[in-house]
C-alpha cells in the first residue's frame, strides 16, 4: 500500500517529561522550529515541566478530520492546507462544511 504524506507541512512535536503524565505538544514545521518554540516557552510552563526532564519525543503528522486541538475553549479540527489558510477550522465550521458536501 502507498500511503502518501505530505513532505511539508505542520507536525506536532510531542515532548514527554520524567514524572509527567500528559506530554506537551507543540504545532511547527520542523522540529528545529519546535525547539525554538520550546524554547521561547519554557519560562512559561507550569513548574511540573520546568523541574523536569525531557525524556522523549514523537512527531504526528495531523489528519484530516481526525486531529483536533483546542484553543481558548474553541476546538479545531485539522482539514489540511488546501481547505483552510492556517489547515485549521473550528469545530462548528467542520460540522457545517460536512453538512454543505452531504447535500451535493
Amino acid at each position: 500500500m502507498d500511503y502518501p504524506v505530505e513532505k511539508r507541512g505542520i507536525r506536532f512535536y510531542n515532548y514527554y517529561f520524567y514524572d509527567v503524565e500528559q506530554p506537551l505538544t507543540i504545532e511547527a514545521h520542523t522540529k528545529q522550529e519546535a525547539r525554538e518554540i520550546m524554547q521561547r516557552i519554557s519560562s512559561q510552563l507550569s513548574p511540573k515541566y520546568r523541574e523536569s526532564k525531557i525524556v522523549g519525543e514523537t512527531v504526528v503528522i495531523p489528519l484530516k478530520g481526525v486531529s483536533e486541538k483546542v484553543v481558548k475553549g474553541v476546538k479545531y479540527i485539522w482539514v489540511g492546507l488546501s481547505k483552510s489558510p492556517n489547515g485549521w477550522l473550528t469545530e462548528y465550521e467542520y460540522k457545517v462544511g460536512l453538512e454543505m458536501s452531504k447535500k451535493k
